[in-house]
């Protein structure tokens, strides 16, 4: 059977989303060792949690510019390469300030190719499916946060330097098999307009919000998580297993909700993921079982990490359907998602070292239930302008 370019494309973009988020997900099975030979503290660890959206939020103009300048696959290719050297000294390095550097430029790397290869694959999509497309693309990147935490277990086991070798040889196989040709960029635009345009956008800018709200829930989740697995005495392989069902869990609820978006609209189940995590995030520190622990870990972080596929599609529909257009709303919901990550991870865990665990966590659910409020004072909006519309005598 003959493989389409469009099928072809996707199976890359997926490879490129699945790649760049593993690398995300594989330090929390990696914390118990830094402690242990390291001795890294809290906020040491949220630190290097916080150095990979560091290097996202950093590289999201540059990446837009580079796609202006060039085109999307250049983008892709580049970003692919970063992942490359810095996956090599990430893996071979002994000292926080090494292992710091290496994420942030491995941020850098994922931030290019996850710009260059969602812009690509959405500026060939209809509107239509565009939420699906999305929502296929981060099960793939779901997929891959499933595999991260395997994969850092497996090198706190045998060793980070022949492990993340063995990576950085998949991504060079990767990059070589990139479709060879992408549609041009609109090089007469500028990358800090288009992001202001896109911000000014009613939904877009609703979702860029959102989107910073997820992040600030991951990047102290994952800052946050080993240690209260740690006081429950689980290991890295139970850390692992823990961060991989989630995420597996994870990519179904991915699919799920590019079909309910594309069918109900990006406003309802974006409103049912944050209610899930109002509720469950902010008993995370008082289970006293690690079983319970992780029982609820898993379904909060999975029910947080399905909701980038409606925020994101919120975002890409606010942009014109062209691939550097494109290419501003994905580096720029990366940028949003980041800064989230890159600020909860170093604040919570500085909280958490300072006050305990209970106090950042019920703040993560306080933040989760005011992203509810939102939605429904949204949605309310939304059913008010269409109830005008229908009826055109009637007040706003």
């Amino acid at each position: 059977m003959r493989v389409t370019d469009s099928t072809r494309l996707a199976m890359f973009v997926g490879g490129v989303a699945l790649a760049e988020s593993a690398f995300y997900a594989v330090v929390p099975p990696l914390v118990p060792g830094f402690v242990r030979e390291i001795h890294m503290t809290t906020t040491e660890v949220g630190v290097l949690v916080a150095a990979y959206p560091a290097g996202v939020l950093f590289a999201a103009i540059p990446s837009m510019i580079l796609v202006d300048w060039r085109d999307v696959r250049t983008g892709t290719i580049v970003g692919l390469g970063l992942l490359f050297v810095s996956t090599l000294v990430f893996g071979w390095s002994t000292t926080p300030i090494l292992l710091d550097l290496a994420r942030l430029v491995q941020g850098v790397g994922g931030a290019m190719a996850w710009t260059g290869g969602l812009a690509w694959l959405t500026a060939q999509s209809p509107l239509s499916k565009r939420a699906s497309v999305i929502g296929g693309t981060l099960g793939a990147a779901s997929i891959g946060m499933f595999i991260g935490p395997g994969i850092g277990a497996l090198a706190s086991a045998a060793g980070r330097g022949v492990v993340f070798s063995a990576i950085a040889l998949g991504l060079g196989l990767l990059a070589a098999a990139a479709p060879a040709g992408s549609p041009r960029s609109s090089p007469a635009r500028s990358s800090i307009s288009s992001i202001w345009r896109l911000v000014r956008h009613r939904q877009a800018g609703l979702g860029i919000g959102l989107l910073a709200g997820i992040g600030i829930v991951t990047g102290s989740v994952a800052s946050l998580l080993p240690f209260l697995a740690l006081r429950l005495h689980g290991s890295a392989s139970l850390i692992a297993a823990i961060l991989a069902v989630s995420y597996l869990l994870g990519s179904f609820l991915q699919v799920v909700m590019g079909r309910t978006a594309d069918r109900f609209g990006r406003l309802v189940p974006t409103l049912c993921g944050f209610a899930a995590g109002a509720v469950l995030l902010p008993t995370l520190p008082l289970w006293g079982g690690i079983a319970a622990l992780a029982a609820a870990a898993v379904i909060a972080i999975a029910s947080i990490s399905s909701l980038w596929t409606p925020t994101a599609a919120m975002v890409t529909d606010g942009a014109e359907h062209e691939a550097s257009n494109q290419a501003v709303a994905v580096g720029t919901l990366n940028a949003a998602w980041a800064a989230g990550a890159a600020v909860g991870a170093v604040v919570n865990s500085r909280i958490a070292e300072a006050a305990g665990f209970q106090l950042p966590f019920a703040l993560l659910g306080i933040l989760c239930a005011s992203s509810v409020v939102i939605l429904i004072l949204r949605y309310r909006g939304n059913a008010a302008r269409q109830v005008a519309v229908e009826r055109p005598g009637s007040a706003v």
